[in-house]
């Protein structure tokens, strides 16, 4: 597919859609088992930065210079690296002037990989995870007369791009005393934690036996009703459930930052990457049980499908607030929390636009003419397509390469 001396070098995970039609013949070979959703966003992905998407046009405002520039709009798509970039960087700073300065608590919470199977494109299934990962603490804190402030991600891939739902918990060491206003701090303790945790994931599978319809998946024919669905997840109950308390940190900047890089990006990045040989991918990841960085060589055709599955559904969220930070708390709470620690209310930010990112990876100012260093100026604009119309093109050429190959066998 590339040159050999090419290969040393990161590629933009858009080529791995693009060479060799690897999108077409996905689409023709598993059109079925891809949503119209993911359709839409990897086509947006493919036309971002295109004319596809719409272009603006900005002119030099010195009178003696006639230099103009364009600038092709953005897809905004969370199957964009890209665009996932810049609304990570904006969420990061979004959070900086919300988060309370105060001890903060990271835990990961994981279950049995027998179970990720059930979890797999299940999108209303994994909307209730966050409810079982956050129930413990918010039960404990209310116990106690407190409200505590919690932030949660959904992750649905490990290093290896596999299936591996799991979810990442940032909770505050303490909380608003709800009768006398005042900061008390709280501890969390591990064992009753991981117990709330998968009796929560237990039985939020076993009251979904019907959306799962597990006696159809790979490997589980053998679960043919109900009972044996039972008992199948009363043996995983017994099974080791890791639940991983890191160590607390003051502030939460570090699981922000952690996070963000996931939240708002598609699973994986150009410089995990390297290159595209003789249809095999190479993909870099670092393993954390033998904390080294390993190489898995996939088919071009098995790396966009793990690429693709773990695109959230349309108006799905990654990320939760509870306690004081919820939105319907939010406003209330909030304030109470900075005066029982004597913080001053923080400014909204201004979140980083697109010369913002400019000028701080790319050292340069996209809005300075070239020429004579004055400013650009908007001129004019032109309306991009309609992403339904570029799915139905792509559509429609991958069924005329099967009419041509049908006349050509017939």
């Amino acid at each position: 597919m590339f040159e050999p001396t090419a290969s040393l070098f990161p590629r933009p995970a858009k080529l791995l859609f693009t060479v060799d039609d690897g999108w077409n013949r996905y689409l023709g070979s598993n059109g079925d088992s891809v949503s119209p959703w993911t359709r839409l966003c990897v086509e947006r992905m493919l036309a971002c930065g295109t004319t596809a998407m719409g272009v603006r046009r900005f002119c030099c405002s010195s009178p003696d210079c006639n230099h103009s520039r364009f600038f092709c709009q953005s897809c905004k798509s969370k199957a964009c690296s890209s665009c996932g970039f810049k609304a990570t960087e904006q969420w990061v700073a979004q959070q900086s002037h919300i988060l309370p300065d105060c001890d903060w608590q990271h835990i990961t919470f994981t279950m049995p990989h027998l179970l990720w199977p059930f979890f797999n494109n299940n999108w209303p299934l994994l909307n209730q995870l966050f409810q079982a990962a956050t129930r413990a603490m918010l039960r404990w804190a209310r116990k106690q007369g407190v409200e505590v402030g919690i932030f949660c991600a959904l992750h649905t891939c490990g290093r290896q791009l596999n299936q591996y739902p799991h979810i990442h918990v940032s909770v505050t060491r303490g909380g608003l005393s709800m009768k006398h206003g005042v900061w008390k701090s709280i501890f969390f303790k591990k064992q009753a934690v991981e117990k709330i945790w998968r009796t929560a994931v237990t039985e939020l599978l076993r009251d979904n036996h019907d959306r799962i319809n597990p006696a159809s998946l790979p490997g589980h024919s053998h679960l043919r009703d109900e009972k044996q669905w039972r008992r199948y997840l009363q043996a995983q109950y017994g099974r080791r459930w890791k639940v991983h308390f890191a160590k607390k940190t003051r502030g939460a900047w570090r699981s922000v930052k952690y996070l963000g890089r996931y939240l708002k990006r598609p699973p994986v990045s150009a410089t995990k990457l390297r290159h595209y040989s003789g249809g095999a991918v190479v993909h870099n990841y670092y393993d954390h049980r033998t904390q080294q960085y390993r190489q898995k060589t996939l088919t071009q055709e098995d790396m966009m499908g793990r690429y693709i599955i773990h695109i959230p559904e349309k108006h799905f969220k990654m990320v939760r607030y509870y306690g004081f930070l919820s939105n319907r708390k939010r406003g209330e709470l909030l304030p109470k929390v900075y005066e029982a620690l004597e913080m001053e209310a923080r400014k909204t930010p201004e979140q980083p636009g697109f010369a913002v990112l400019m000028k701080e990876f790319l050292r340069t100012d996209p809005y300075r003419c070239i020429l004579c260093g004055n400013r650009l100026r908007f001129s004019s604009a032109q309306a991009g397509r309609h992403t339904t119309e570029l799915v139905a093109e792509r559509l429609h050429d991958i069924d005329r390469k099967r009419w041509l190959l049908a006349q050509a066998a017939g």
